[in-house]
């Protein structure tokens, strides 16, 4: 074993003296380097590696300035790689595979038997949404898995770079190298008001929608939405009476007042039990994207990997 780890340790050392300031590359970056050479289009080696095509180009951006060298360049509608790119490609695809086999007896996970904690950072809404039936899934397959949830109102992406938070649950974060995201469903908003309230009938009209006291959502405290915007362009306004910070918050004010809430419409099938009638908002109210976001680091993990697919089945309803 030890000759054989040497032989590899060489191979490694001899393919990455083609590659100029190692000590300043993120070794990350190999892998999107040898899916670039190998299909010659950033869309294509995004997808080959689990990159956004964003995500693809900043990391051909860093290679070009590593390498002074373009790496693709455009020919006839397409790209191929320069002759630098073409000259890496074998001995780097030897190293990628003789690091693979140095590192690749990779444990695997059995979720029934395992005893582990995972963090998954969200906001109100999401933990409303996602952890109910998340919860129900690991007591159900994996009893020995627990789950922290934490606050996404600080900073998320440092949090997974940090490896302080496993995954998050959340609207798209920002950008940032590494931090993998994917779309888990969209969400549209509707109108809760009590059941009983007078001055609402079958249908919701934008006349009653003005008229009425509002009870809004600000997480950041700050007045004003798109919806207010909407309102003011058109020469109208909405009277809000309480603003609250918190999803879950809103509706309830709403069954026990004659307030009427604009609230995420799985927030509203949650609190199905409440005595609340459900309206189409009679303005246009764009609804929103959540995703499942985590590093990159974490990808040969399969145990991350396990909780992930359990996430997004949880959030999907499956």
């Amino acid at each position: 074993m030890g000759l054989r780890r040497e032989s590899i340790q060489c191979m490694l050392a001899m393919a990455f003296m083609r590659l100029t300031h190692l000590s300043s590359l993120d070794l990350n970056l190999l892998l999107a380097l040898h899916a670039l050479i190998e299909h010659g289009a950033v869309g294509r080696a995004a997808a080959a590696v689990g990159l956004s095509q964003p995500a693809m180009s900043r990391a051909l951006g860093r290679l070009r300035a590593h390498l002074g060298d373009p790496i693709l360049v455009r020919a006839g509608r397409g790209m191929r790689p320069t002759p630098r790119a073409l000259a890496l490609a074998e001995p780097l695809r030897g190293a990628l595979a003789a690091l693979d086999a140095l590192v690749g007896d990779r444990p695997g996970f059995a979720p029934a038997t395992a005893r582990r904690t995972f963090r998954l950072a969200t906001f109100d809404y999401g933990a409303a949404v996602v952890i109910p039936p998340l919860i129900a899934r690991l007591r159900a397959g994996a009893p020995g898995v627990t789950v922290q949830v934490r606050s996404a109102r600080e900073d998320v992406v440092g949090a997974l770079e940090a490896g302080t938070v496993d995954v998050a649950v959340l609207p798209r974060p920002a950008a940032a190298a590494g931090v993998v995201w994917s779309k888990l469903f969209d969400e549209r908003f509707v109108c809760v008001v009590a059941a009983d309230h007078a001055a609402v009938g079958r249908r919701l009209t934008l006349d009653q929608y003005c008229a009425l006291g509002h009870v809004v959502v600000a997480p950041q405290g700050r007045p004003g939405s798109p919806i207010d915007d909407w309102l003011a362009a058109r020469g109208r306004t909405r009277q809000v009476v309480a603003q609250v910070a918190d999803f879950l918050v809103a509706p309830l004010v709403a069954a026990r007042s004659d307030l009427i809430a604009t609230t995420p419409a799985r927030i509203a099938r949650q609190l199905a039990d409440l005595a609340l009638t459900t309206h189409a908002p009679p303005l246009p109210v764009l609804g929103f994207s959540v995703g499942l976001a985590w590093h990159e680091r974490c990808r040969a993990d399969a145990g991350h990997a396990w909780f992930r697919r359990e996430v997004a089945a949880a959030a999907r309803g499956r």
